[in-house]
């Protein structure tokens, strides 16, 4: 008898705790339930508006995507050590990375971007072909002069590329590069992310034959000037010789006949070494095969990556929805509150 006694007890007492719970939520659905048709209202509108921003002020984008492969059959230590070089003289810090993680931060310079930026481009939105300059619509400051005009807009159009337009992703295992474009223009983001590969690769190019000319014009300077050397000191061998018939019964003669000898070896070996240098840098000179290693170009996409409307309706709309609730059901305290402040305010001004 008495454990039953006990369970009935603990049953009436949740069930007395649920009415008591549901007293203390009766005020504030009795609140939401009165102001039913401003939370209807409010939400009507507030999905109107979102939908008629949604279809008629945002812009379709499109996004379009350039896969660069690492050089597998690259020699890793040389190459990485020419990217890096490549990399600083851009101003660009790279530390210590893979090839294609070089190739992300020199895309973000200057040096690969700026022909990317000033390049025409062919779009819907204008008759003519355009810049992305003129494509943003930046304009100058006319209290600059002219030279700080065009550098104050490319900064800026340099800045919004990178602001959503562009990103780069190089993935962690296989070390690919991804290059994606996002624009309001199908073809334009196309366009835009192939003209930053070849702007990469042209800027690669250019500065390792630069390297390798600068390279080539030191070494054969300085196989001339040994060569010089070279022949000097064989003359010099040939004039001794000839003027000392006799050299076997004297020391002194000897060892001079020894230092000439030694000095002509010295010097044929430092020019075979020079030559042998400057077969290589010619070789890598005039050497075109492409360094960076392109997947597949960009292509014009075909569907539309954004805005997702229905997404940014139902967000909004949970927030709409979230918002006015907590507004209708705890109106009457928000109005006293705000009574008590306004009150407050009033006393401490009246005080000064």
């Amino acid at each position: 008898m008495n454990e039953q006694e006990n369970t009935q007890e603990q049953e009436l007492s949740s069930e007395e705790r649920f009415k008591q719970t549901v007293d203390k939520l009766r005020p504030y659905s009795n609140n939401l339930w009165s102001g039913r048709w401003k939370f209807i209202i409010i939400n009507v509108i507030v999905g109107v508006l979102v939908v008629l921003y949604l279809l008629f002020l945002t812009k379709p984008k499109y996004t379009s995507t350039v896969t660069i492969l690492p050089d597998y059959g690259a020699s890793s230590s040389s190459m990485l050590g020419q990217l890096s070089g490549l990399a600083s003289l851009a101003g660009v810090s790279v530390g210590t990375g893979s090839q294609t993680e070089i190739y992300q931060n020199l895309i973000k310079s200057e040096s690969v971007l700026s022909p990317v930026i000033y390049a025409k481009y062919k779009t819907e939105k204008f008759p003519d072909s355009v810049n992305l300059i003129e494509y943003d619509k930046i304009e100058p400051d006319k209290n600059l002069s002219l030279d700080l005009q065009k550098r104050k807009m490319f900064l800026t159009e340099y800045t919004a590329l990178f602001k959503g337009k562009i990103t780069t992703d190089v993935d962690r295992m296989t070390k690919i590069l991804n290059i994606s474009v996002t624009m309001p223009d199908a073809q334009l983001s196309a366009d835009i992310a192939n003209n930053i590969a070849r702007s990469l690769d042209n800027y690669i190019q250019t500065q390792i034959r630069t390297s390798a000319k600068e390279q080539r014009i030191y070494i054969e300077r300085r196989l001339n000037e040994v060569k010089d050397s070279l022949t000097m000191a064989e003359n010099n061998f040939i004039n001794f010789t000839e003027a000392n018939k006799a050299i076997s019964k004297s020391p002194l003669l000897l060892l001079k006949q020894a230092r000439l000898q030694r000095s002509i070896d010295i010097l044929n070996a430092v020019y075979v070494q020079l030559a042998q240098q400057a077969e290589i840098v010619k070789i890598q000179e005039v050497k075109d095969t492409p360094v960076i290693n392109i997947e597949e170009f960009a292509k014009n996409p075909v569907d539309k990556n954004g805005p997702r409307r229905l997404v940014t309706l139902i967000i909004i709309m949970l927030f709409s929805v979230l918002i006015s609730a907590t507004y209708l059901i705890f109106s009457s305290k928000i109005k006293l509150y705000y009574e008590l402040v306004k009150g407050n305010n009033q006393k401490s001004q009246i005080k000064a």
